[in-house]
């Protein structure tokens, strides 16, 4: 049973989405009349898809070059 928990757990993984779901709500929190021109918003938009692209990574090759187990919870 063990062996199966830490499989389906990943540090890197969980860390990766935290910093998702964190970059997420503070987009969501800038105001959307400065959609189009803000600078912050870029800046945060850049960093979702940094991020995005970093999380993509580690799903396929995080793990010494193999696939992360617990990309199927992802």
């Amino acid at each position: 049973m063990g062996e199966y928990s830490e499989l389906m757990n990943c540090e890197v993984k969980d860390e990766l989405v935290s910093r998702l779901i964190a970059l997420n709500n503070k987009l969501n929190l800038l105001s959307p009349d400065l959609v189009h021109g803000d600078e912050g918003r870029a800046e945060v938009q850049l960093e979702r898809e940094n991020l995005y692209a970093e999380i993509k990574h580690h799903r396929a090759k995080g793990h010494d070059g193999k696939p992360c187990p617990a990309a199927r919870q992802v």
